[in-house]
């Protein structure tokens, strides 16, 4: 059974600090020297073409707080022997179709307090109820060890004492779901993790829109090794929040069944903080 969540999960938090702050003026330093941070997480996708949904099913999220002299290894990993983990707290642990959070859409994940210093790393604690469905059908999604170790990603950022961070998780369903030989689906995650405010944004309008007629089917931009795509939402809108400041190079893919062609966009500046509003691009005829 799939679970509604809170869309609006910051605000919700930075509405309860001030509220803290207000009745709790008197004693401010009880508090605000204990070296704490607040921290929240929130959930993407990156969308996965070929797959109806891809369900995974998240119990916890523990999050790695290195200490002052800690290893990295050559793969970024930190050595768990120098790593405190603590658990956040998840308003609604269970199934989270990926394929409903994207073009910016998210959902808060998990959120509490952590001491302050740097973070090495985030684990997903998963149930066993992750299943992809393909063309009606449903099929288990295998996850090995995550669901006691946790699924794993690096994320090296340091927090400051009293204050609050947004992290947005981006699940890259398409590349995170292998078919393998015997049939089976095997989840092996390509996640990438940013400021909520970080980066800059690539945003548009691709047209015909697909609840118009088949036009364009998806967008797709690259910065290097870097290749992100978007399915418009049915209004033809499209968002790449979360960017790298680079040049990214856009192309708006049409339907193969249409008449229309692919239009291409090149060395799209972004910077940090900055939105980059392409306004309507129209696919042409051939």
């Amino acid at each position: 059974m799939k679970t509604n969540f809170f869309k609006n999960g910051f605000l919700a938090v930075a509405s309860l600090l001030m509220l803290w702050g207000v009745v709790r003026c008197t004693s401010e330093n009880e508090k605000l020297t204990d070296g704490k941070a607040t921290i929240q997480f929130k959930l993407t996708d990156a969308p996965a073409l070929e797959y109806d949904e891809v369900n995974i099913d998240i119990r916890g999220v523990r999050v790695g707080v290195a200490n002052d002299f800690f290893y990295v290894d050559d793969e970024g990993d930190v050595d768990s022997s120098m790593v405190t983990w603590v658990d956040l707290d998840i308003p609604n642990p269970g199934i989270y179709n990926l394929l409903d959070f994207r073009n910016g859409e998210t959902v808060l994940l998990a959120n509490g307090d952590i001491p302050a210093g740097k973070i090495s790393q985030v684990r997903l604690i998963l149930g066993n109820q992750s299943n992809v469905v393909v063309n009606g059908m449903a099929h288990d999604l295998k996850t090995p060890s995550a669901q006691t170790s946790g699924l794993k990603f690096n994320l090296h950022e340091t927090l400051v004492p009293d204050m609050a961070y947004s992290f947005v998780i981006d699940f890259d369903a398409s590349r995170s779901v292998i078919k393998r030989g015997n049939g089976t689906y095997l989840l092996k995650p390509v996640i990438r993790t940013y400021a909520d405010a970080f980066g800059g944004t690539i945003k548009g309008i691709a047209l015909p829109a697909r609840e118009d007629t088949v036009g364009v089917s998806y967008v797709q931009i690259i910065s290097g090794e870097d290749t992100l795509i978007s399915l418009p939402e049915e209004n033809g809108l499209f968002l790449f929040p979360g960017l790298k400041p680079a040049l990214w190079n856009l192309t708006v893919f049409a339907d193969t069944t249409s008449t229309y062609r692919d239009t291409v966009i090149n060395d799209i500046e972004v910077k940090v903080g900055e939105v980059v509003d392409l306004g309507i691009i129209q696919l042409k005829n051939d």
